[in-house]
């Protein structure tokens, strides 16, 4: 039952940190695509105005090269595969919380495999993150709950493992 608490904790800061992690790429998302927008309707309504042809050449190169530039940074950034990415897990990590706490509620049926399904489970949702998390937000998790819950080791810190004390 204690090491099904341990993963319930686990899950629960994962999804946590998942979820700061989408919404940090979300605003990115959002700042980046501004500008784009903006240049697309200023591109628009300059292209059906009377300005000198000479002229409309250099704002088109200069505003259609801000465009791409953009584009490719976010592309080259994979910021809508982060984001993805982020979303897909944090669901994944609820729904791995659900079912614990489902087991821990059921506490007379909990078995050696159930605990390894959980474990493997719990390890396989881990495995699909390719980008990480970053220090900021480690830092962040592990000084606002690493006193009181269990912490996945994910929350490492500058190459050291996050010891936790008992909870």
């Amino acid at each position: 039952m204690d090491k099904l608490k341990e993963y319930l904790d686990k899950s629960f800061i994962s999804a946590i940190l998942c979820d700061y992690h989408y919404q940090f790429y979300n605003k990115i998302n959002y700042i980046s695509m501004f500008p784009l927008v903006i240049g697309s309707s200023l591109l628009t309504i300059l292209n059906s105005s009377t300005i000198d042809e000479s002229i409309m050449k250099y704002i088109n190169i200069s505003i259609n090269g801000l465009n791409t530039l953009i584009i490719a940074l976010t592309t080259n950034y994979k910021l809508n595969d982060r984001l993805t990415t982020y979303k897909n897990l944090y669901i994944k990590y609820q729904k791995l919380s659900h079912k614990i706490e489902s087991s821990i509620n059921k506490s007379t049926d909990i078995n050696d495999k159930i605990m390894d399904d959980i474990i493997n489970e719990y390890d396989g949702i881990g495995n699909d993150n390719d980008f990480g998390y970053l220090s900021s937000y480690k830092k962040m998790i592990v000084d606002r709950y690493g006193k009181t819950r269990h912490l996945p080791n994910s929350l490492q810190l500058d190459g050291d493992l996050v010891y936790i004390n008992e909870v």
